[in-house]
């Protein structure tokens, strides 16, 4: 039998456009996990007429998916322990690609709930290994760029799922469909991913002997990995003992998963992410993450109910198509959140004469942290004095803006204090930000009803900028509390 590989030197290595293929694949199926949770907003007028339930049950068709990409999380590192990344995202993505069809093919509400709650638990695995893939393959002088591809992407879902939901249902007159194309969308990607998607893991000594790797001697063994492929096609260099058809064989077609160290206890595994929710840098970033995934999953379920119900009586595909606006939102935000964060963290880098600073992205964020709040309360005001929803899409975009402009700096500034623990901090990104966002959107047509949309989006923006100035004394001390938060981790 073939054991996965553990002297090809990392996946750092690897042929950049291997780390890009990779990078795709992963985020994609981030993205359709969020496809599937938030899709079903434009629906919800065809489900009450259908299963003749009430609006706030199925509002809990979207809420209970968002909980159960949350609960699955916790469970995602212990499962690789034992399986490796590679086939529990496999398994995880074949299971929902199931759900998928069964959601396409339920007959009562209870069996949509159920598939619901399947495929929350199954595409949400992904979340938690994200970052820690994207922290294996990529240095540092890309990890922001790479990691705002893969936020983008998990972002991306909840705008273009009702978008998507909301053209077919008013095309093709049936919520089945929305299902049917996400199961095929699904399908193609499982197939790339067994293609492309070797197994990431590699020893400890590895992190270390990246460590010591600046980012111009990455970037040139990237562009020298590529030209002995492309150019000779012999060999690779000395230091890679595999060629890259033995290399990709073995990481991507091994029968038996093992480390050189021994497996951990699964109890232990399952808690071991906690601890680091006494760091400032994971809390900070955490709470923040959560803030505006649960605020972006909130204005949707509130703005969908709002326009499809009198007297507006907005059809589906004009709920969907609202969601342009946080999606242009999210797309802006993209070179702000990784390219400048990147170039900032080069730069002063070379100042620091080759020490590497994670805080040195974090100015970045400012832009970020004055426009997305600022954008909950034009939502707010927009829906208060029932002005042109262009109010409410400008909004929105603004609110979205901060998802790849600000909150993926932190989650990056995070994985980078803390490399070799990047998979528990997107443990817990992830449990923090469905969990936020389950008991916001669960409690948002309440809240909407009791103190009106100015004082609940109001209450919003004031949270998210409470959770920005806590940035100020995270960049100014940020040294002293990674050394501190290492004493105890």
């Amino acid at each position: 039998m073939v054991s996965v590989p553990t002297n090809t030197g990392g996946p750092w290595n690897w042929p950049l456009s291997w780390r890009i293929i990779i990078l795709f694949n992963l985020s994609f199926y981030n993205m359709m996990g969020n496809v599937f949770a938030a899709g079903i907003s434009p629906l919800f007028g065809l489900l009450v007429q259908e299963f003749h339930c009430s609006v706030d049950e199925a509002s809990r068709l979207a809420s209970y998916a968002l909980l159960m990409l949350g609960i699955i999380n916790l469970c995602a590192l212990p499962i690789v322990e034992y399986i490796g990344k590679r086939y529990t995202i496999l398994i995880s993505m074949a299971i929902f690609l199931m759900s998928n069809i069964w959601a396409a093919n339920a007959e009562s509400y209870n069996s949509l709930l159920g598939s619901r709650l399947l495929g929350g638990l199954s595409g949400g695995i992904v979340e938690a290994l994200g970052p820690f893939i994207v922290s294996e393959c990529f240095p540092q002088h890309q990890l922001a760029r790479a990691m705002v591809v893969y936020v983008g992407f998990l972002a991306a879902g909840s705008a273009i799922g009702p978008i998507l939901a909301g053209a077919i249902a008013s095309g093709l007159h049936s919520w089945r469909w929305f299902f049917g194309i996400s199961s095929i969308a699904i399908g193609i990607n499982l197939i790339t991913c067994i293609l492309m998607l070797p197994e990431t893991t590699h020893l400890m000594e590895d992190y270390l002997a990246r460590d010591v790797i600046t980012g111009a001697t990455v970037a040139k063994n990237d562009i020298s990995c590529l030209e002995d492929v492309n150019s000779s096609g012999n060999s690779m260099q000395a230091r890679e003992v595999y060629s890259l058809k033995n290399l990709w064989i073995e990481r991507s077609f091994f029968l038996r998963f093992s480390f050189i160290k021994e497996k951990e206890n699964p109890v232990k595994l399952f808690l071991a992410p906690f601890p680091l929710l006494l760091t400032p840098a994971v809390l900070i970033s955490t709470i923040i993450f959560g803030l505006m995934i649960g605020w972006t999953a909130l204005t949707s379920i509130v703005i969908s109910n709002v326009l499809s119900a009198p007297p507006l009586l907005w059809k589906p595909w004009q709920v969907g198509l609202i969601n342009l606006g946080p999606l242009l939102g999210l797309l802006v935000g993209l070179p702000l959140g990784g390219a400048l964060a990147d170039s900032l963290s080069i730069r002063a880098e070379k100042k620091a004469k080759g020490e590497h600073d994670p805080r040195s992205r974090l100015p970045a964020v400012i832009i970020g942290a004055l426009i997305s709040p600022a954008g909950c309360l034009v939502i707010g005001f927009s829906l208060q004095n029932q002005l042109h929803w262009i109010g409410i899409a400008i909004g929105w975009a603004m609110l979205a803006f901060g998802l790849t402009a600000s909150a993926n700096i932190l989650l990056t500034y995070s994985v980078d204090c803390f490399r070799t623990r990047a998979g528990h901090v997107g443990v817990l990104v992830n449990v923090v930000k469905n969990g936020l966002a389950f008991g916001v959107s669960f409690a948002s047509m309440d809240w909407f009803s009791r103190v009106g949309p100015a004082a609940q989006f109001g209450t919003m923006a004031g949270m998210l900028w409470v959770g920005y100035l806590a940035i100020i004394p995270l960049y100014f001390y940020s040294q002293s509390l990674v050394r501190m938060s290492e004493g105890f981790l």
